[in-house]
C-alpha cells in the first residue's frame, strides 16, 4: 500500500469522524450526516481504486 493510499484512508476516518460528531453535538441532522458518509465513500473509491 502506498503512502498515498493510506494518506486517503486516514482522511476518510477523519472526514467521517468528525461528521459523527456534529451529528452527535446535534449540529447536522441525520441527512447531513448520511451525505457526508456517501460522498466521502464514493470519493474514497474512486481515489483509491485509480490510483
Amino acid at each position: 500500500m502506498t503512502d498515498a493510499k493510506l494518506g486517503l484512508i486516514l482522511t476518510s476516518v477523519a472526514v467521517i469522524t468528525v461528521a459523527v460528531a456534529l451529528h452527535r453535538q446535534h449540529a447536522l441532522e441525520p441527512k447531513g450526516l448520511v451525505m457526508v458518509i456517501a460522498a466521502t465513500a464514493a470519493i474514497f473509491a474512486a481515489m483509491f481504486f485509480t490510483q
